[in-house]
């Protein structure tokens, strides 16, 4: 199955702004505070897990594509789990 080329182009757009994401998440990965380095290293693996996903896509490449889903549904299991156990501390 061949992508067309406007779509090709749409994935391109969606990595470089993938990639501008990166900026805000390696800045907080370096403040202090503990808490927000971790949050930090999960919009990290969350921005690795997209751009795979999108180069899966992109060069048609099955396994790649699968590796991204993976990493993908790990990370936002696991921001579930955080967002749950902070929603019932409260």
């Amino acid at each position: 199955m061949d992508i067309p080329v406007a779509f090709r182009w749409a994935i391109v757009a969606l990595a470089v702004l993938q990639l501008t994401a990166l900026v805000p998440v390696v800045r907080r990965m370096r403040r202090p505070d503990p808490a927000v380095r971790t949050d930090a290293r999960l919009d990290l693996f969350d921005v690795i897990a997209s751009l795979t996903l999108l180069a899966g896509v992109g060069l048609e490449n099955a396994p790649l594509l699968l590796v991204g889903f993976a990493l993908l549904g790990a990370v936002i299991t696991v921001k579930g789990f955080r967002a749950l156990r902070r929603h019932q501390r409260t």
